[in-house]
């Protein structure tokens, strides 16, 4: 068990390049860490990494044993879960990662009739609007709404597919008319989603046809928002049209607040609903029980709020 431990400590410590950062995310003191990294520098014969005052780096030894060292903790923690899944039942701390405004709507009121059903398992629900890698983070599940990122070394377990509609307020609607072709919206006022200064163009295709095509325009308006509940709020007060999911604007429709336009026109693509977790914790009781639990429960509230 010392050689995982040891393997495991190397690991965080390469990929965060901090003895204080692995530290931190194993609650281990820094020189525990320093010297886990020394015994296991001892037993390979070489240095793993190159120090300096403000940094560290790994050697060419240190390259050389990471990706094996990964793979040897993946497969020792897989067959570790393995076993404990025969006969255990799930228990112990589940940390999961979830949007903010997801999270809120939609895992909060779940969370007791889950604590109700697995007693022993201590969740912690962290939520960020950014994408967080489990691998990176500790997290033992992430649910994303959004496309995937390409080559993501993570198993993704679709929970739903959510359509996203185009709505605006009855206000602003009555101001500036009704639109009836994506290429009028680049001379009205929108409210986009964007991560870090980057804004993609909304993309549409006739509802009524299964055509790839899609047409791209691009958007100017007031506000760029990664969060979706300050795009809602904003286009609810008349700001502008906005492009959300619709699970997330419906109740707004049925009370007469936002009205879903343009409804020749499907926006494409559809956004995803995914759980995302390490292959080492396939065969985790607790992640199991997490996935069949809010997976179904998830789904069922997602399909309810994007009927027509």
């Amino acid at each position: 068990m010392d050689h995982i431990n040891h393997l495991r400590v190397f690991i965080e410590a390469a990929r965060l390049a901090s003895f204080s950062a692995a530290a931190r995310k194993l609650e281990l003191t820094r020189d525990q860490v320093s010297k886990q990294i020394a015994t296991l520098e001892s037993e390979v014969g070489a240095s793993l990494f190159a120090r300096s005052t403000r940094s560290i780096t790994l050697s060419t030894a240190g390259e050389a044993l990471l990706g094996r060292a990964e793979a040897i903790v993946a497969m020792f923690d897989e067959a570790l879960g393995e076993v404990r899944g025969l006969s255990g039942a799930p228990r112990g701390a589940l940390r999961v990662n979830a949007p903010m405004s997801f999270g809120q709507r939609y895992l909060a009121p779940l969370v007791a009739s889950f604590n109700a059903a697995y007693p022993e398992v201590q969740l912690r629900i962290d939520l960020d609007d950014r994408f967080i890698d489990p691998n990176k983070t500790g997290a033992d599940v992430t649910l994303r709404i959004a496309q995937l990122p390409e080559h993501l070394d993570l198993v993704a377990r679709p929970i739903a597919v959510a359509p996203r509609w185009l709505v605006v307020s009855m206000a602003h609607l009555a101001a500036v008319g009704e639109p009836t072709h994506p290429d009028q919206l680049s001379r009205l006022t929108c409210l986009a989603y964007g991560e870090a200064g980057v804004v993609l163009p909304w993309q549409f295709r006739p509802a009524d046809t299964e055509s790839p095509k899609a047409i791209s325009v691009s958007t100017r308006g007031p506000l760029c928002s990664n969060n979706g509940d300050v795009l809602l709020r904003a286009a609810i007060d008349g700001l502008g049209f906005t492009v959300l999911p619709a699970f997330m604007v419906q109740d707004d429709i049925d009370a007469g607040r936002l009205r879903h336009v343009m409804q020749d026109w499907q926006v494409t693509p559809d956004i995803g609903v995914f759980a995302l977790y390490a292959s080492s914790a396939r065969s985790s009781p607790a992640v199991r029980a997490f996935i069949e639990f809010f997976g179904p429960k998830l789904h069922e509230a997602l399909v309810v709020r994007s009927r027509p």
